[in-house]
């Protein structure tokens, strides 16, 4: 039986220009078992590095999964 409830964050990080300083801003979306954006979000601290910025979009993309109460996907 195929499990409709489970859902995937994809997160990125968003490549920004400030003020002639490239700096980077975690952002993420959340998808359903079919593919389909239930949720966006776009992060609104600045990083230096991609890591950084990643692993916050990852971070706040599961939390909000939690706020939502629902299983997901690996």
């Amino acid at each position: 039986m195929e499990n409709h409830s489970k859902y995937r964050v994809v997160a990125k990080a968003v490549k920004y220009d400030n003020a002639g300083e490239q700096v980077y801003r975690g952002s993420y979306r959340i998808l359903d078992h079919i593919g389909e954006e239930i949720e966006a979000s776009t992060g609104t601290n600045d990083f230096v590095d991609i890591t950084s910025a990643f692993n916050e979009a990852f971070a706040l993309g599961h939390e909000r999964l939690r706020e939502l109460g629902v299983d997901t996907v690996q």
